[in-house]
């Protein structure tokens, strides 16, 4: 089978495109989907650069596959020729054509979407879920300030916010301002604007409620400063983790788990027209070191995705 595949985890540019035997056949529990599309996101180029400890080579990207069940193990939940997406975090094997899944990873994909936007959805809308409704605990009529506002996991976080019923404020770049108003946030600050955590203050006089940061460093830092007294924090960036907060401000720093009971909640947003995958471009495998590289770049909008069935 083709995969994209690292020999050595020095970054980027080890990745080549090569032929390697397929996966085994599924055992109990374990799920072989014929890959048609696999996101790829910052994760897999830190994966890529070794600073995941545990990732063994060869190594193929990519923890989210959309496509179609090939076969199943004993007690697997799903069906061969079933369409499906999945998260294959941590072992990777995305960018493959066919492509082993724990069961209780994979779902069925929703209603009238397509390989790409499904999987652009498994790990940047199961973070943002996560974050948002399991550890930020936001309810209607709260205001969230989302950072990094327009990326994967920030496009995903706005739209959940506001189906939950929030005040969504996101902190993005001028160029991805309309954009973020187009999926519902309520006002939109650039963090290139040396008063932009001051604006928030004076939009939001009692502070926020939540934080959900996408962004670490400097941007973190400062929006820390717009939460209310006893608000809350909650960070995606595990290598810049939140120290002890004052105010009573409880922080929040976790990497997701995405299961089916994740996806299918998913699955319930999109099919009722509150949750809209962006993907701003689809890539072959040939080109999968070009979509790395872009993800690297820090600057896209939405999801990346590599094609592997034309």
């Amino acid at each position: 089978m083709r995969v994209a595949v690292a020999q050595e985890l020095t970054g980027i540019e080890s990745v080549t495109v090569e032929e390697l035997p397929p996966p085994p056949d599924p055992g109990p529990g374990q799920v072989l989907i014929r890959v048609h599309c696999a996101g790829v996101g910052p994760w897999d180029v830190g994966m890529l650069g070794g600073g995941f400890p545990g990732t063994t080579v060869p190594f193929v990207p990519s923890q989210e596959v959309s496509g179609v069940v090939e076969a199943v193990g004993a007690g697997a939940e799903v069906q061969p020729g079933q369409r499906v997406y999945a998260t294959t975090f941590p072992t990777g094997g995305g960018l493959a054509e066919f492509a082993l899944a724990d069961s209780g990873r994979v779902a069925a994909m929703p209603a009238d979407t397509d390989f790409a936007a499904a999987a652009g959805l498994v790990i940047a809308a199961g973070t943002a879920h996560e974050g948002l409704i399991d550890r930020g605990r936001l309810r209607a009529g709260e205001s969230v300030l989302i950072t990094a506002a327009s990326g994967g996991v920030g496009s995903c976080a706005v739209q959940i916010a506001v189906a939950v019923g929030a005040r969504v404020l996101g902190v993005a770049s001028l160029g991805n301002h309309g954009y973020l108003r187009s999926l519902g946030a309520a006002a939109v600050f650039d963090y290139h604007d040396p008063d932009w955590a001051g604006q928030v203050r004076r939009a939001v006089p009692g502070g926020i409620d939540l934080l959900f940061d996408g962004a670490g460093g400097q941007t973190r830092d400062s929006a820390l400063t717009t939460i209310r007294d006893n608000g809350r924090a909650v960070s995606i960036i595990a290598q810049d983790p939140m120290g002890e907060l004052e105010r009573g401000i409880t922080g929040d720093t976790f990497a997701a788990r995405v299961d089916r009971q994740r996806l299918d909640a998913l699955t319930a947003l999109v099919e009722s027209g509150k949750l809209h995958p962006t993907v701003e471009a689809v890539f072959p495998l040939e080109q999968a070191p070009e979509a790395l590289a872009r993800v690297a770049g820090g600057h896209t909008r939405g999801k990346l995705a590599v094609r592997l069935v034309p």
